[in-house]
């Protein structure tokens, strides 16, 4: 008989043998596929829909002075490879939940793999600061490059010799940053460090800081604790697999 092929999670890294992990946090795009998915079968007003949507109206939160992203962020393609955020703990669960059954659709339909038994959720404060653990480097020269480059989105200090902002932050970027900026870690992983502060499966607590975040607010070891979602929170996921005939 045909060998089987090795499952590899979709949009997952092999970490080890039985841990994989999202290679870039979640985007808009990816989130829209979930939300549009629900839409089509319970229907656009129905409340598996609603609770799909993520709450754009985090972008008039104080600080962040980006009214044009209440319509645009979540909905425009200029957006689709952006992190989502505006996104609630309960929320990213239930997604994790719908990815590991659609995916598990996939494989059974296919006969493909012989890996099946598997789940996507979200990583623990220790898997997270595991795969985060050679991004240490990220901090020396104030997080720059031996060319002076940034190595990952954050924000200044306002004792910081780089802040410009009478709101008490200069920002690396706008905003985000698309999902697949700066360069990987020695997982292949990207943006683990900066961009959106990641949320972990310890409920309330997020690792790795964001755009809104200082350079100290950043680092591996650091928990960056939250209530609701937020302009500068989201999330990847990891995917835990066991081996198992089809």
């Amino acid at each position: 008989p045909k060998k089987k092929k090795e499952f590899l999670p979709p949009g997952t890294v092999k970490i080890n043998d039985t841990l994989y992990a999202d290679e870039t946090e979640i985007s808009n795009g990816s989130w829209q596929e979930y939300e549009f998915w629900m839409k089509n079968k319970y229907g656009a007003n129905s409340a598996e829909h609603v609770t799909a949507l993520p709450d754009t109206l985090v972008w008039r939160e104080k600080y962040t002075d980006n009214e044009p992203y209440v319509k645009y962020y979540y909905r425009h393609p200029a957006y689709k490879d952006y992190p989502v955020i505006g996104i609630s703990y309960e929320q990213v669960v239930a997604f994790c939940k719908w990815r590991t059954e659609r995916v598990k659709e996939f494989i059974c339909i296919s006969k493909k793999y012989e890996l099946i038994n598997f789940e996507y959720r979200l990583p623990t404060k220790k898997e997270w600061e595991f795969v985060s653990s050679d991004c240490l480097n990220l901090f020396k020269n104030r997080g720059r490059n031996e060319k002076g480059l940034l190595t990952f989105n954050h924000c200044w200090a306002k004792d910081s010799v780089e802040w410009v902002s009478d709101k008490g932050y200069h920002k690396g970027m706008d905003v985000t940053a698309p999902v697949y900026s700066y360069w990987p870690n020695r997982f292949k992983l990207y943006n683990m460090i900066g961009n959106v502060s990641e949320m972990v499966l310890e409920k309330g607590i997020s690792k790795g800081g964001g755009w809104r975040n200082i350079l100290e607010e950043c680092r591996v070891g650091k928990d960056i604790t939250y209530e609701k979602p937020t302009a500068w929170l989201g999330f990847r996921c990891i995917c835990v697999v066991k081996k198992s005939k089809c």
